[in-house]
């Protein structure tokens, strides 16, 4: 059945049960009544010829159908909400807005330059910056949360496409901080860390998967996190403290690098060496605003300088 049959009213009904779980919830958070809100979806389903809810007594699940339409349906509404975003944007601020997701150890060392000479082409520019982990961020860019995303070089999926990837190569390092009793030891290997404190980004992000990875090759048990944190800001507060380890990129460690408490060393292990490299990526489907090109174009000159 060809997409142009869909209309953005169903497509946010049949978002609007998915989020809430019943019709009837659905229906009250839409401000209609449940047998429009029915009527809605039935018509959705006969343009489409399949179901896509099941219906039990507990409210409903989406069908095979109906979980393969939901992420394009919530690309759909968030590519028609972006579109309305940039047209009062334009009204408002003439320069255009731009979503930019960036790992934080590029927000901490060009990202912001790159911005600054983003700025004076474009002045009349607005743009937001987020931070996250490269897998938070890749997923923020297929729901159309954010227009373009910088992250570690990682696998892409059907709605996500590389842009480009830096030749400049550079891993995370175990560091700790200035006071912790490891610091200024020349001689550590991974064995000598067993049983440390460890505080590190949860399990099956790439930075843990990396860690554990290195143990394993190592042939030895990966170390478990005593604290568990998506927040950068978080875990380099507590590696700085001095009593945990971590696992970070030197651009996070550059910026706390100071002498005394409160600084981040890395330490120089004889048997520890990981490479990665920064990429961009941007939807498969859909435009970039003259804004978010010329965002690109800034970022593409500075990365293919690395």
């Amino acid at each position: 059945m060809p997409s142009m049959l869909l209309n953005l009213r169903e497509l946010h009904a049949f978002q609007a049960v998915i989020d809430a779980g019943s019709l009837s919830k659905a229906a009250e958070s839409l401000h209609i009544t449940q047998p429009a809100l029915s009527r809605i979806i039935r018509r959705l389903e006969e343009q489409l010829g399949v179901a896509l809810f099941e219906r039990h007594q507990y409210g409903v699940a989406l069908t095979d159908f109906g979980r393969r339409l939901e992420p394009h349906a919530r690309l759909m509404l968030s590519e028609s909400s972006r579109a309305v975003q940039e047209v009062d944007a334009l009204r408002d601020q003439p320069g255009g807005v731009v979503r930019f997701g960036a790992v934080v150890s590029a927000l901490a060392s060009f990202v912001p330059g790159v911005v600054e000479r983003l700025l004076a082409r474009m002045p009349g520019l607005q743009v937001v910056l987020v931070e996250g982990l490269s897998e938070d961020l890749l997923q923020q860019l297929a729901r159309g949360e954010i227009d373009l995303a910088l992250a570690f070089a990682v696998s892409t999926s059907d709605d996500i496409t590389t842009v480009s990837q830096s030749e400049w190569q550079e891993g995370c390092h175990v560091v700790t901080g200035a006071t912790h009793r490891l610091c200024g030891r020349q001689d550590l290997r991974l064995q000598d860390l067993l049983g440390e404190a460890w505080a590190l980004a949860p399990r099956g992000t790439q930075p843990r998967d990396e860690l554990k990875q290195m143990y394993l090759d190592h042939h030895l048990p990966p170390p478990q996190a005593t604290v568990e944190s998506r927040s950068m800001a978080a875990l380099r507060q507590l590696v700085a403290g001095g009593s945990f380890l971590g696992w970070m990129p030197r651009q996070l460690v550059t910026s706390l690098s100071g002498p005394g408490e409160g600084a981040i060393r890395i330490l120089p292990l004889q048997d520890v060496r990981s490479v990665r490299r920064f990429a961009l990526y941007r939807r498969r489907e859909g435009t970039l605003s003259p804004a978010t090109l010329a965002l690109r174009d800034e970022l593409l000159a500075y990365i293919r300088t690395l």
